[in-house]
């Protein structure tokens, strides 16, 4: 009876998964290190998006400043032509100023040969025709120039728009994804906590089993010294 009673019991063992723990850098509970870099690898993966995006603002951005710059040149540009234009109609309008008391002196003259006001009246249009026909040309190319202008700046506002709408639509699935990936760390975090519980009961249990069967190996030591003492006094009345 002594030799089959064991005279101690080793310690459990915990759960290896039980130890591998790690804490929370946002709220500070423990949580498992799988899922904590799987969820870091997420927010990586959403910070270079959000790089990505404000890269292609910036450029979206740096068209439209290049635009408007080629919009101030054209305009500059556009400014001495017209200066031209004007300065080249004055000497026409000088001319037929002059003209007009040339035409006075040939009506006076008609009276006297109808042949002279003929030839002093005939040469005046074609002068003033020529004149003008530089200038319907330089405006027209102005305009051609400024619609095409405002039609860059059209497309560049339109890609503007659709980037930042898409930004827009980009930064709610950004904050979407984080809420969804906060509750998700929130329920894991329960589960963890439940079965850390879990263990820590069962721990507590094994730790009370021990307790009882040390005092039942410790009773067992007492019987076996009360039994060997009352042998050896047998023993020594035979």
């Amino acid at each position: 009876m002594a030799a089959a009673i064991p005279e101690g019991l080793p310690a459990p063992s915990i759960p290896a998964k039980h130890m591998q723990r790690g804490s929370c850098p946002s709220c500070g509970a423990d949580l498992d290190m799988r899922e904590a870099e799987g969820a870091q690898q997420r927010i990586r993966d959403l910070e270079g998006q959000v790089e990505l995006l404000t890269e292609k603002a910036t450029a979206a951005v740096d068209k439209c400043a290049d635009y408007e710059d080629q919009l101030r040149n054209m305009r500059t540009q556009n400014g001495p032509l017209r200066s031209d234009t004007q300065d080249s109609l004055q000497p026409t309008r000088s001319s037929n100023e002059e003209a007009r008391p040339a035409t006075a002196n040939s009506a006076s003259a008609a009276r006297q040969s109808r042949f002279s006001f003929l030839r002093r009246g005939s040469p005046n249009p074609p002068i003033q025709s020529i004149s003008h026909s530089p200038a319907p040309s330089a405006d027209s190319g102005l305009l051609e120039q400024l619609e095409k202008e405002r039609a860059l700046r059209a497309k560049a506002e339109e890609k503007a728009r659709k980037i930042d709408i898409e930004i827009e639509e980009l930064s709610v699935q950004l904050f979407s994804q984080a809420n969804e990936m906060v509750a998700q760390e929130r329920k894991a975090r329960a589960k963890l906590e439940a079965r850390v519980e879990l263990l820590e009961q069962k721990d507590k249990d094994k730790m009370a089993r021990l307790e009882r069967l040390e005092k039942a190996v410790s009773r067992i030591d007492r019987v076996k010294a009360i039994l060997a003492a009352a042998s050896t006094a047998t023993n020594r009345k035979s």
